[in-house]
């Protein structure tokens, strides 16, 4: 079994789920400030559980208690350039302020197809430690040119960090974002700067585990689908900083069988639309604002955001939308969905089709969800870690589930990475032997993701010429994902 909680404004829902994927029991409760409280109140109200639990998998958008960021030195390895490219020289004002506004560009680095463009300054890297260390910062992110190729000059210049300040905590930019050098300096920036965060989060959520007695792996969920573990996360919170809308989405989705439709997820304080082909949501090719309103390109959905006042707006998005999938159903979810259409009672949505049939679905469901707070207009217990259920709070199928389609959705969902490089090969022979060595790297770092060794795959594999560099070089995109590991560390 395995248990998938989504932790929301308002409201946070719980689903347990059978190996087969089978919803076994679902519940809502209020949010509460703090994360850990959430989910003990969401597994006090799912009850006994009738055996040992597989995983965890959280779902919580940073939004939802935004944290300070821990100052952060930020040293990139490359050829210096023009001022206007500087370090964070693009990000906000108050970003770069929260964060200490302490770079410092040394030389080294590769080319973007891994050539070396000299030898690392380690004197350099060395001076900037003392820098920062004399400025009481011991978070570092570094970003080397060509390190998505080659990540050997990041790796030397962590170990020259280690040594001068003893106990750093260190970000490196190829384990991190694309291969463009400014996205990926500023991605791995926000992730030294969100360590504080995803650590007492992580701490938050075991802590509640324990006190649940649940001996199970803990997971979260990425903004880009799938999960990773908790240790995974610790060090990469970057990649799992806004998960609610994209979960809700894909759960919105096997709920209804449908691989296509335009998504409403109607929260608490704003209703968020998106795009979903082939059963995931489709992703941005461009910058997002992300932590801290930094703009990152990570592969985040994309997604239109509105004020949760502003109802008028929401069916001029959705019309918008609906025109870059003609004929899409509109699917809604969250727990304000009836305020912006969805139609009320049990049953799918209307207009809804029957899985391969086109004619409409008239299913029903005679299970039950167990409703507190916010979901019911029930009162969650202020004076216990445990939300109560009313007499008289369950819900029938139809209005349960919508507030539970991210939780379900994670509560079924396989680890999963995402592995981008550029590579050159100067025929196919050796073209088809650097895309098994970006295969392997994948699957091993799905491994370390979280996945059980024997269940990881290869999802998708792209690779396509870069037009402005030489013939033989290849930009290569692989997505391996596996079914999280059972035991070890909750």
């Amino acid at each position: 079994m395995r248990i998938g909680i989504d932790v929301g404004r308002a409201t946070s829902t719980a689903v347990l789920v059978d190996e087969a994927g089978r919803v076994l029991a679902e519940a809502v409760v209020d949010s509460a400030p703090r994360t850990g409280l959430c989910v003990r109140r969401a597994l006090a109200a799912l009850g006994p559980l009738p055996g040992p639990v597989g995983a965890v998998a959280v779902v919580t958008d940073l939004a939802r208690r935004p944290p300070r960021p821990r100052p952060v030195a930020v040293l990139r390895i490359a050829p210096g350039s023009h001022a206007a490219l500087a370090p964070l020289a693009d990000w906000p004002e108050a970003a770069r302020t929260a964060l200490g506004g302490l770079t410092g560009v040394v030389a080294g680095g590769s080319a973007v197809t891994g050539g070396s463009l000299g030898p690392l300054d380690r004197d350099g890297v060395a001076a900037f430690a003392a820098r920062a260390r004399d400025a009481g910062v011991r978070v570092f992110a570094v970003c080397a040119a060509g390190a998505p190729a080659r990540p050997g000059p990041e790796l030397d210049a962590a170990a020259v960090l280690a040594a001068a300040v003893p106990g750093a905590s260190l970000s490196l930019s190829y384990e991190t974002g694309a291969a463009g050098l400014r996205e990926r300096e500023s991605a791995t920036a926000v992730n030294a700067a969100l360590g504080g965060w995803a650590e007492e989060l992580v701490a938050d959520c075991r802590a509640a585990l324990r006190s649940a007695r649940i001996a199970a792996p803990l997971c979260f969920a990425r903004d880009d689908g799938g999960l990773v573990s908790a240790e995974y996360f610790a060090r990469h919170p970057v990649i799992a900083t806004a998960p609610a809308s994209g979960c809700a989405a894909r759960g919105a989705l096997a709920r209804t069988g449908l691989d296509r439709a335009v998504v409403v997820d109607a929260g608490a304080r704003s209703v968020r639309c998106l795009v979903v082909r082939d059963g995931e949501p489709e992703r941005s090719t461009r910058l997002l604002p992300g932590p801290f309103g930094v703009r990152l390109a990570l592969g985040a959905p994309e997604i239109v955001e509105t004020d949760g006042a502003e109802a008028a707006t929401v069916p001029v998005t959705v019309a918008r939308l609906r025109e870059r999938v003609p004929g899409a159903d509109v699917l809604y979810t969250g727990g304000r969905a009836e305020a912006f259409g969805a139609p009320a009672g049990p049953g799918e949505p209307a207009g809804h089709r029957e899985p391969g049939t086109g004619g409409p679905d008239t299913r029903t469901d005679p299970r039950t969800t167990v409703l507190t707070g916010a979901g019911a207009g029930a009162r969650a217990d202020a004076r216990s870690d445990a939300a109560r259920p009313l007499t008289g709070a369950a819900a029938p199928y139809g209005q349960g589930p919508r507030l539970t389609d991210a939780a379900r959705y994670a509560a079924g969902a396989d680890c999963r990475i995402e592995v981008e490089q550029v590579i050159s090969a100067a025929g196919r022979a050796e073209l088809d032997q650097a895309l098994a060595a970006v295969r392997d790297h994948a699957l091993s770092r799905c491994v370390a993701a979280g996945a059980a060794p024997g269940s990881v795959r290869i999802e998708s594999l792209t690779h396509a010429p870069v037009a402005y560099l030489p013939a033989g070089v290849h930009r290569v995109t692989v997505r391996a994902a596996g079914a999280p590991a059972s035991g070890g560390t909750p």
